[in-house]
């Protein structure tokens, strides 16, 4: 899975875990932040192809910093990742700009499949074909 990613999330072993779990799936962490300022700094100098963001963080939380991203690069594919699974918010965030939603605690094939979800091409396979 060649992809380019970056997690914003104030909890540093979240941040960890989910960059352990990519990265051994073949991704390349750019960065990571601990707040939604941070990480929009972030995505504008790193420019991933997603993002892996927390809903609720300091300074500013995760539908107002993906409402900027989506703004700035509308192109970048967001997932969010939180403890908050009441359908009503789940539904805002995702009108917010998230492309897809996992709520924490989350599998490792939880995030892969949601990376397939927003990112199909890299469910592709060439083998076989010529």
């Amino acid at each position: 899975m060649n992809i380019r990613f970056a997690v914003i999330d104030d909890a540093a072993f979240l941040r960890e875990l989910v960059k352990n779990i990519v990265t051994s799936a073949g991704g390349t962490c750019v960065g990571e932040a601990a707040n939604g300022d941070e990480g929009i700094s972030l995505i504008q100098s790193t420019l991933p192809e997603l993002v892996f963001l927390d809903m609720v963080m300091p300074l500013r939380n995760g539908i107002e910093t993906a409402k900027i991203l989506k703004e700035l690069h509308p192109e970048i594919k967001i997932i969010g990742c939180s403890t908050i699974d009441q359908e009503v918010l789940v539904q805002k965030a995702l009108e917010s700009g998230f492309d897809d939603y996992v709520t924490k605690p989350f599998s490792k094939e939880q995030i892969i499949n949601a990376i397939f979800k927003v990112l199909p091409h890299l469910g592709e396979s060439t083998h076989g074909r010529t």
